[in-house]
């Protein structure tokens, strides 16, 4: 008996064996048509594309190799096909005549299970432009790359680019003992001052603590000056604020969030840098580092910043009516509103606002003047969905002609989905017991961006509730649930019909209000599109197994009626019904857009295809270089010549308004 059963596990052993082997042939033997670039959309010119950063076989193998300083032009294996990991342009900035870029890598490829409800046992998943898994991304180093416009030079930095520090650099990109396993180091912000380049590189530690890595570069003598670990969930930005004096301070915002799974428990403070061009770490009272000691940076920012208000988005210098120079600020509601066990809301925390700074005073803020403000305007103006609304962010602000700009940021499914959940347990049980209330409950909780604009004369007025912004893409209703669990259409809370037409400009995958750029009397505006990968992921990709560790996977029995019946498919389904119903089904396609504010009325489309490129899935950068503006995209794919992020420059005499 023993013997037959030792037969039995062993037969069963070798067909386990040639199944998986058979599988992960059949994945990797997957063929496809040769890819063919577009002519360029719009009035720009393609200036730069990804880098190969790795060799591809199929997404189970354990023979995919990603080396992103290795050169792989023409040194494809053989079997294999050229990766480009280098998907979002998380972080840009100037210094001469070089934009340097951070970079997350393979961004999307985790971005459905977070913010989208795809399975988790379908995100090992392949088609001709993606090869996709967690491990495989968890693995990937964010790089950071220098362009060179007028020569048209791209290069990598690496210890071999630098000429000093280059291998203490390689040691402090990669992971490190205190990482948490499920993080990644996304380079999230970057800024310069004098010939110092800053980036920051975001990442938790146990019971997912978020911390923030501070990296200095001298980009002029092409050195790695160090880095420095500081306590934070987050940083979006840095700036360089000038006083009515000309004198310059250097700020960033450490701000609290939960948008890639921190525990939200970090600091909201602004910073000023007070190292020197030789010590960049050198001081300061922000004192939540890795050994307790300054890292070169103050606080700046009143109390009532910390604690209360989450992340700040995007922030603005301009100057005020008044002749004074102020700062508008985004923020996000702060993560722990509503306590996670209990749901109880926290009166001291606030939901998300537009913050107001008072003037900036000669010499600028500092530790001993600090920067105080007032609130302007709140979602809860706007959104009546008491519980998921906290959920919504601001995203990017901007002023032009008078007025503050300012666009609505929705995480997906992380966004009002997630967070009422948070705020209200045992209602969101009830509205999601079944299938089919747990797809209206979903779609309901979506929001796409809105775009508000305010005069700056109206601020004081609006701030005391006198005035109200206007709205100029948005909802004019809501679906919004009751207490007793039943749906209905509530207006919004400005009581406005929208000036120019619905959220997100008639595409409800635009999601993101996600960067902005006053230049030479034109705004412009990019969005993010959710659903440019999802045409790819539900209607081409092969999810059959699941990645264990490279070389073995497990089959996924049913994977297309997993995929069939995910909220994914829900979502997809549905808005591109919405967008049939409503005229414009041809827009719902892959593809990020990028319109232009010109004058007060609606802004002007450049491109709603990713300038053609279906892989570009939204408009992360924009940047004056030289008087000429770049865009630079986040894109979906890793593989095909069309993945990555890529470059596009705004050519002025190819816009159809100037040719008229």
């Amino acid at each position: 008996m023993i013997k037959r059963r030792r037969v039995f596990v062993l037969i069963s052993l070798l067909f386990g064996l040639l199944f998986v082997a058979f599988s992960n042939l059949f994945i990797g033997n997957l063929k496809f048509k040769p890819v063919v670039r577009k002519a360029v959309d719009g009035p720009f010119k393609l200036v730069a594309t990804s880098s190969i950063d790795g060799s591809f076989k199929s997404v189970t193998s354990s023979k995919n190799l990603n080396n992103n300083s290795r050169k792989w032009d023409n040194r494809i294996l053989n079997g294999h096909q050229a990766k480009r990991g280098a998907s979002y342009p998380w972080s840009t900035t100037i210094h001469g005549n070089e934009l340097w870029m951070g970079t997350i890598s393979q961004g999307w490829c985790v971005w459905p299970s977070v913010n989208l409800k795809w399975p988790l046992s379908l995100s090992t998943y392949q088609s001709q432009y993606t090869g996709c898994s967690i491990q495989d991304t968890l693995s990937s180093l964010s790089q950071i790359i220098v362009y060179n416009f007028e020569t048209g030079q791209q290069e990598l930095v690496n210890k071999d680019w630098l000429l000093d520090g280059g291998e203490r650099f390689h040691l402090a990109m990669k992971r490190h003992k205190e990482m948490s396993r499920r993080s990644v180091m996304g380079l999230r912000a970057a800024g310069t001052i004098g010939d110092i380049v800053f980036f920051v590189g975001h990442h938790k530690h146990a019971k997912s603590e978020g911390w923030l890595r501070i990296f200095a570069f001298n980009a002029k003598k092409r050195s790695f000056l160090g880095y420095r670990d500081i306590k934070g969930d987050t940083i979006r930005r840095f700036v360089a604020i000038k006083d009515a004096a000309g004198q310059i301070g250097f700020y960033t915002i450490v701000g609290a969030e939960t948008g890639m799974l921190q525990n939200g428990q970090g600091p909201t403070v602004m910073l000023r840098w007070i190292g020197s061009q030789d010590n960049p770490f050198k001081g300061g009272n922000y004192l939540q580092t890795e050994d307790g000691t300054g890292a070169g940076w103050d606080i700046v920012s009143s109390e009532k910043l910390d604690g209360r208000h989450g992340m700040i988005g995007d922030l603005k210098q301009f100057k005020h009516y008044d002749g004074s120079q102020r700062l508008i600020m985004s923020s996000a509601a702060h993560p722990l509103l509503y306590n996670n066990d209990t749901s109880d809301l926290d009166p001291t925390r606030e939901e998300s606002k537009m913050l107001l700074s008072d003037p900036l005073p000669l010499g600028g803020w500092t530790k001993n003047n600090h920067m105080k403000f007032k609130v302007i305007f709140g979602m809860e103006q706007y959104d009546p969905d008491t519980r998921g609304r906290w959920g919504s962010k601001w995203g990017t602000t901007n002023i032009f002609n008078g007025y503050i700009y300012f666009g609505t940021y929705h995480q997906g499914t992380a966004s009002g989905y997630e967070h009422f959940k948070k705020a209200d347990k045992k209602l969101f049980k009830k509205l999601t017991s079944t299938n089919k209330k747990h797809e209206v409950f979903t779609i309901n909780q979506w929001r796409a961006s809105s775009i508000f604009r305010m005069k700056l004369t109206d601020l004081d007025q609006i701030s005391k509730g006198a005035k109200d912004p206007e709205l100029l893409y948005g909802y004019e209703n809501f679906n919004v649930v009751n207490d007793d669990g039943q749906w209905g259409s509530v207006p919004n809370n400005l009581k406005q019909i929208p000036l120019f037409g619905d959220a997100g400009m008639g595409n409800p995958g635009n999601i993101y209000s996600w960067t902005s750029l006053n230049h030479n009397g034109s705004l412009f505006w990019g969005f993010f599109d959710a659903f440019s990968g999802t045409h790819d992921l539900l209607e081409k990709a092969n999810a059959n197994r699941l990645l264990i560790i490279p070389g073995l996977s497990i089959p996924i029995i049913g994977w297309e009626n997993k995929k069939n019946n995910s909220l994914t498919h829900v979502l997809h389904r549905h808005m591109r019904k919405q967008m049939e119903k409503n005229g414009n089904g041809k827009d719902f396609i892959p593809g990020g857009d990028l319109v232009v504010f010109e004058g007060y009325g609606p802004p002007r489309v450049l491109t709603s295809n990713g300038f053609g490129n279906p892989c570009a899935n939204g408009i992360r950068s924009a940047e004056v270089l030289r008087g000429r503006v770049f865009f630079a995209t986040s894109s979906w794919c890793n593989l095909s010549e069309l993945a990555g992020s890529e470059f596009y420059e705004y050519i002025p005499e190819l816009d159809t308004k100037n040719i008229q």
